[in-house]
């Protein structure tokens, strides 16, 4: 039995997701026409899914067109946001503007922009009128200039735009409470600014107290100075007058006379023995010389109060440093024990120069000069550490005492002051046998030193010239000028050959004494300081002391070494006896020991 063919039915479910009917093949009859039914089936499937896929594209279009909508509209708003911003930026600079104009009415004692702004007609400055006339009620004058102020003397500001008053506000609210706050700050800067003014007086007046006490002190002190000094000398003389056996006036031999004739006899004799052997050779080479360096520092020498050390001599047999300096005082220091075993305490005026006598063996005199115008002879008991006491008091000097020199006789020594004379002096009695005092000549002897045959004296002046004296008979052999300003120091080589002269222009003179001709000349680099020369005890090297230290070897001249050790000006210098060590004193109240390596 044949079948009827199948049926395409709808079932129009509204449930399909995409709206896609559903469909479903019924047959109530056999498959004889199975295949025509399936395609026809499928051309219709086909139509519908078309329709369907349509439907849904046209869908996603519509969304795109939203969403491109939707962004648009984003877009627009945001650059409404930047105007905004723009906007918001332009209204700050505005108020800024405004608060730095505001700022220009600010008043002078509160600080605050005023309601209601007056200018003073003196002084010209602006303040809020109620806290200004408050002011003037209780004081009646300027709070700034303190001049006196009235009411009538302050001139309203028109300001625009003017500051709104606010509202009286109640006790019980946060305005009410603001504004209680802003009277207690207004009324607390005023005080502060009355109390500021108060004591800038306060401190001008402690100001000039303190400089009244200041100059107070500085007279006290000038008077107890005075006062020490006043002790001082009266003790000196005490003690010249209680040691000194002959009361009537010292021998003053006139210049021409000269010693007698016992005296010159020995000194001829001395000179006779000492030409022999004077002709020494050096001990060390210049290549050693080369290496020298500190080996030693002792500081903290004299009193600081006036520091420095001006002069020293070196007792190199028994090892002791004779030192002088600005505190009136002399010490004497062992090298080996590194300490001071004697202070000499008697000048009242700074120590200009200082000497060994170099006779004895041990406990030497130490010889002192000074500003005061004496020159002190110190003696030792013999005894160990036995301090040294002074045994004489030469005053034949009426000025500053500025050269000491001691004699190859080791008996004698001589002395040049600024009062233009020098002596001669038996160091054993303390005795001047002669003052030479030559009408032709005024202007101050600076230094002096003995030519090593003992026959010669040489002086320098303060105008810069540099004399030889006869001893025996005081009379002027030779006259060397070239320096400007006073001759500081003056030294002779050993040998007797040349001599060398430092002055105030800070530079060295060499003179050969048998051609009478200056044969070199040294200065220091930068236009250093010259205070001090040193020869060795065989006349190959010559040390130079003042801003620092430095040797030459003589003929060539030749730099061999620069020693700047030192914190202050060099004073003092003298070599060892082998030349192997050089000893300087200076105003750094130190004395430095220099050596070649070893």
């Amino acid at each position: 039995m044949p079948m009827s063919p199948p049926t395409l039915i709808s079932t129009d479910n509204n449930n399909s997701p995409l709206g896609v009917p559903a469909f479903r093949v019924e047959t109530t009859q056999g498959n004889e026409d199975l295949p025509k039914v399936l395609d026809d089936a499928h051309r219709a499937l086909s139509s519908l899914t078309g329709a369907s896929f349509t439907r849904t594209q046209s869908a996603i279009d519509q969304t795109s067109l939203n969403l491109q909508s939707t962004l648009h509209h984003l877009s627009e708003v945001s650059k409404n946001l930047n105007r905004s911003n723009a906007t918001l930026a332009s209204l700050l600079t505005q108020i800024h503007n405004a608060q730095e104009r505001g700022a220009e009415l600010l008043i002078t004692v509160s600080g605050e922009a005023p309601e209601h702004p007056v200018v003073s007609k003196k002084s010209g400055q602006i303040y809020e009128r109620r806290l200004i006339v408050k002011y003037i009620e209780d004081n009646g004058k300027d709070p700034v200039t303190g001049e006196d102020l009235s009411e009538e003397d302050l001139l309203d500001i028109k300001s625009s735009p003017s500051t709104v008053k606010p509202r009286p506000p109640t006790m019980t609210s946060i305005p009410s409470i603001l504004s209680v706050l802003q009277n207690e700050w207004d009324s607390i800067m005023l005080e502060t600014f009355t109390m500021k003014q108060q004591y800038q007086q306060v401190r001008q007046e402690l100001s000039h107290a303190l400089y009244q006490h200041d100059a107070a002190c500085r007279v006290i002190a000038r008077l107890m100075k005075e006062r020490d000094a006043a002790r001082e000398a009266l003790a000196n003389v005490q003690a010249h007058i209680g040691t000194k056996a002959p009361v009537e006036d010292v021998n003053m031999t006139e210049a021409g006379s000269g010693l007698s004739t016992e005296i010159r006899e020995k000194l001829e004799a001395t000179t006779a023995v000492l030409s022999k052997t004077r002709k020494r050779k050096a001990n060390v080479t210049a290549e050693a010389v080369q290496t020298y360096s500190q080996r030693k520092a002792i500081g903290a020498l004299h009193a600081a109060r006036s520091p420095g050390i001006t002069a020293l001599s070196l007792d190199a047999k028994n090892g002791l440093i004779l030192t002088g300096g600005n505190d009136k005082n002399a010490m004497i220091f062992n090298q080996e024990e590194g300490n001071a075993i004697a202070t000499l305490k008697g000048h009242s005026k700074k120590i200009t120069r200082v000497a060994w006598n170099g006779k004895s063996e041990e406990n030497d005199t130490a010889l002192t000069a000074s500003a005061d115008h004496t020159v002190k002879i110190w003696t030792s008991s013999g005894e160990g550490k036995t301090p040294y006491t002074c045994a004489h008091t030469i005053s034949s000097h009426t000025a500053e005492v500025t050269g000491l020199a001691v004699h190859p006789t080791k008996d004698y020594i001589a002395t040049a002051s600024l009062d233009s004379t020098w002596a001669f002096h038996d160091i054993a009695t303390g005795e001047t046998l002669l003052t030479a005092r030559h009408d032709d000549f005024s202007s101050g002897y600076t230094s002096a030193a003995f030519h090593p045959d003992g026959l010669l004296l040489g002086t320098g002046t303060s105008d810069g010239v540099v004399k030889i004296w006869d001893v025996r008979t005081t009379d002027a052999v030779a006259s060397f000028e070239g320096h400007t300003g006073a001759v500081k120091t003056i030294t002779f080589s050993e040998n007797g050959y040349l001599m060398a002269a430092a002055g105030e222009d800070n530079v060295v003179s060499i003179w050969n004494l048998r051609t009478l001709e200056v044969v070199q000349k040294l200065q220091v680099a930068d236009g250093g300081a010259i205070n001090a020369l040193a020869w060795d005890q065989s006349g190959t090297y010559l040390a130079v002391g003042g801003t620092d230290i430095r040797i030459f070897k003589v003929k060539t001249w030749q730099e061999l070494a620069v020693l700047t050790d030192n914190t202050a000006e060099i004073s003092s210098l003298e070599f060892g006896p082998l030349g192997d060590y050089l000893v300087a004193g200076g105003l750094d109240r130190s004395l430095r020991v220099f050596g070649i390596a070893e």
